[in-house]
């Protein structure tokens, strides 16, 4: 089969080589936007990232483990990114090398379609205008670049009259998003109407294959549409973020004609235009497009949905081949004008229009290309955005000091889950499909009151109105601030006020002393830290980690003693570990529990040597808890930790 394949491409490059050599050239650049483009990661690819390596390892087609909900909205790119985690290890990384491959592959279609539908100059120009669209090249880490290579492959099969094969690639465009059967539906109805007849052929696999995916999906998550779709709707009702659809695109617009001080990208919908009446007339394929295009952008406005960058991507084809083919339509124009100026010396006066004509091609396309660039530019140097300069760090943090089993509830969910991997409570209702409707109700609290996770995740003057709950005060309490450069305020870290571990700040582990106490086979100190230096009337912040060995059934309080040399006692701190958010008796066996103690120095304190006086009491009688050496024989109620400096000030 590969044999026949390679035979067929060369009898195809033999009788067209010129096509051949544009398809290779543009594909090329394809690549070198792709490339440029790379630095992007959108939060909510990463959505799909943690479902297809859950996929890839085994653990299901889901977000969270165990929870059957359909959370990614885009199943067929889920699937191609899994054998892409195998080989790459990750899923970022398989989709970014998919994406630039993608980045090529859509240039070249793009002149195929363009070819086949009106001429190479559309092919060329549209081609070029689409590698440099910002609002493709926006949305780079996102399912779009399939769509949009499907969308473009379906129509060159499509135009190329093969319609099993375009079949087949608009039921797959309807697996990479819902609104893929958008394409379907275009196609086979103009299909039907050009021929008043059914081809099974093109209808069989573009109904069926997303047919069985709505199936399986039925099956598997209940029902067979994503809970993002009711969340997003749900927000789109309250509008909570301010700018739905139309919004969003006009946003984009105003800032582009505001930073072109010629008003340049009036030119496309002006060429726009001019390419849609200079199709009419005899190239109705584009029909399909150009109805799908508009299908698409009264969907989403009439469902009011928030605005994302990556919505506006799927248009980007149409906008790019129809701006395209206004520039062929001038040029055509001159052309005839020239030839019906000159009917005397027929031959001379074709080789002048022909001319003159690329020539404003090429003049044209070059100007829209310097109107594009700035707006892309803008867009590639924005990025990393602030989500993925801030969420990857918290993410990671909240995975190494946080317990494992803690359920982390956050509103933008996509780095964060990735990266902390911890069960996610999205606040607005993408991965639990019940908080929907109460979003829509402006409730943003609702998913924090009903599922009760132990950490949230917030920035500092975030939902002020959730904050500031009697509810919300009574049983959570920030216990970390993270500070970015990217973010005016920090984001919080708030935690269940008792039962949930959140580490203190980090020690370098060269700064730890280590030691190997056994408690009762229960619990065993492994290493501590002490400020220095320590001087009279200063603050004493003793850091000691701890590993649970065993269940702990009893709360034990922590004390620490600063005794001189008759063990009198100087100065003394007692407290359940980590000021009393992680009691022992939510310890598990296997994990390690950073603790701090901190207390004030006497002001009369001797400077000299002096010694840390280290144990747990049960809170209920007093009772310590016994240190045990290796044969398990008791050896005392207290760990000595010597040597203690305290300075003169």
């Amino acid at each position: 089969m590969p044999f026949i394949l390679l035979e067929k491409f060369k009898q195809w490059f033999k009788a067209n080589p010129l096509d051949a050599i544009f398809l290779a050239a543009l594909g090329l650049v394809g690549l070198g936007t792709g490339l440029w483009a790379s630095i992007i990661i959108l939060d909510d690819a990463m959505i799909t990232f943690r479902v297809a390596e859950n996929l890839a390892y085994g653990q299901g087609f889901v977000y969270n483990f165990g929870e059957r909900v359909q959370v990614t909205t885009t199943p067929l790119y889920t699937l191609i990114l899994v054998p892409g985690v195998w080989l790459f290890g990750s899923a970022p990384r398989a989709a970014l090398v998919l994406n630039i491959i993608l980045s090529g592959l859509i240039a070249a279609l793009a002149y195929d379609v363009g070819r086949r539908l009106s001429g190479r100059a559309t092919g060329i120009g549209g081609a070029l205008l689409l590698t440099l669209a910002p609002l493709l090249i926006i949305a780079f880490s996102m399912e779009s670049y399939l769509y949009a290579a499907l969308i473009l492959a379906s129509l060159d099969a499509y135009a190329a009259r093969r319609w099993r094969i375009a079949g087949i690639l608009v039921g797959l465009t309807a697996l990479v998003r819902g609104d893929g059967v958008l394409l379907g539906a275009c196609m086979l109805t103009y299909d039907f109407l050009v021929t008043r007849r059914l081809r099974w052929s093109l209808i069989i696999p573009a109904v069926t294959i997303p047919a069985g995916w709505y199936l399986f999906a039925l099956l598997y998550y209940g029902s067979p549409f994503p809970a993002t779709l009711k969340a997003k709707a749900a927000q789109g009702e309250f509008n909570w973020l301010g700018q739905r659809f139309a919004d969003g695109f006009w946003a984009y617009w105003h800032e582009w004609i505001r930073e072109n001080d010629y008003d340049l990208f009036y030119l496309f919908p002006i060429l726009m235009l001019i390419g849609v009446v200079s199709l009419l007339w005899r190239e109705r394929t584009w029909l399909i497009l150009i109805a799908r295009d508009i299908l698409y952008v009264t969907a989403f406005v009439s469902l009011a949905v928030p605005a994302a960058d990556w919505y506006y991507a799927p248009l980007m084809p149409g906008v790019a081949l129809l701006t395209a083919r206004g520039v062929q339509g001038i040029s055509e124009v001159v052309a005839w004008l020239i030839r019906q100026a000159g009917r005397q010396s027929e031959t001379l006066v074709a080789k002048l229009a022909h001319f003159v004509s690329v020539g404003i091609a090429i003049v044209l396309i070059t100007i829209l290309l310097k109107t594009l660039y700035p707006a892309s530019k803008a867009i590639v140097q924005a990025n990393p955005d602030w989500k993925a300069q801030v969420y990857p760090t918290a993410g990671r943090w909240i995975a190494q000091n946080t317990n494992t089993s803690a359920r982390l509830a956050t509103i933008d969910i996509g780095h964060l889950g990735y990266w902390s991997g911890r069960q996610i409570i999205d606040i607005v209702g993408l991965a639990q499909p019940d908080v929907a409707p109460h979003i829509a109700q402006g409730d943003f609290g609702y998913a924090i009151r009903h599922y009760q996770p132990e950490l949230i995740l917030i920035g500092y003057a975030w939902l002020p109105e959730v904050q500031a709950a009697p509810w919300f005060q009574e049983n959570y309490v920030a216990r970390r601030y993270f500070q970015f450069k990217a973010l005016d305020a920090p984001l919080v870290l708030f935690s269940r006020r008792v039962g949930v571990k959140v580490q203190p700040a980090t020690i370098p582990p060269e700064q730890i002393q280590p030691v190997a106490v056994d408690f009762n086979r229960q619990i065993r100190l492994t290493g501590y830290h002490l400020n220095q230096p320590l001087t009279p009337g200063g603050e004493l912040k003793l850091t000691l980690f701890w590993q649970a060995d065993a269940p702990i059934a009893v709360v034990f309080s922590v004390f620490v003693q600063l005794v001189g040399p008759a063990n009198q006692i100087l100065a003394q701190n007692d407290s359940k570990p980590q000021d009393g958010f992680y009691p022992t008796s939510s310890w598990q066996p296997g994990e390690s529990i950073i603790d701090q103690h901190t207390f004030p120095l006497p002001g009369d304190i001797s400077p000299g040597r002096y010694d840390l006086l280290v144990g747990f009491y049960e809170v209920e009688n007093g009772q310590r808890l016994q240190i045990l050496d290796d044969a398990g024989v008791f050896q005392s109620n207290y760990v000595r930790l010597s040597g203690i400096q305290v300075q003169a000030p």
